[in-house]
C-alpha cells in the first residue's frame, strides 16, 4: 500500500477512519500478491490502513461491467492497455457508487470511457 509514501497520507488516514474508503477484494488480492511472508500479510491486515476498510466485494453486475468497459476500450484500441484487474475494482467501484484512489493510469484510461470519479494520490509513485 502506497499510502505512507502520500503527501497526502493524513488525508485520506481520516478518511479511512471514518468509514469513508472501502477496498475492493481484487486490491487486496494485489496487496497479498506483494506480501513477503504470511505472516507479514496476516500482520498488515489487522493493522490501519487496512483493518478500518471494508471490502467492497465483486458483484455479477460489475463483473458485466468490467466486460462492457473493456468492450468500449476496444473501440479506442486501448483494450490491452489496461490489466483486467483494475477493470474488475473499477467497475466495482462504479457499480457501487464509489470513487477509484489510484496511482495507476489504467484508472484515468477506463474513467475516460465511464465518466466515473478517481482520484490519484498524490506522491511520486
Amino acid at each position: 500500500m502506497r499510502l505512507g509514501q502520500s503527501s497526502d497520507a493524513q488525508v485520506w488516514v481520516d478518511r479511512i477512519d471514518r468509514g469513508l474508503v472501502w477496498i475492493a477484494t481484487d486490491s487486496l488480492l494485489e496487496l497479498g500478491y506483494s506480501a513477503r511472508s504470511k505472516s507479514d500479510w496476516d500482520s498488515e491486515l489487522e493493522a490501519p490502513p487496512l483493518k478500518n476498510m471494508p471490502v467492497e466485494l465483486i458483484s455479477p453486475r460489475a463483473e458485466r461491467r468490467a466486460v462492457e468497459v473493456q468492450g468500449e476500450l476496444m473501440v479506442r484500441s486501448h483494450h490491452r492497455a489496461v490489466k483486467v484487474p483494475d477493470l474488475l475494482v473499477a467497475a466495482t467501484a462504479e457499480t457501487a457508487g464509489m470513487i477509484v484512489l489510484h496511482v495507476d493510469k489504467d484508472f484515468d484510461l477506463i474513467a475516460d470511457v465511464t465518466g466515473q470519479a478517481v482520484e490519484r494520490l498524490i506522491g511520486d509513485f
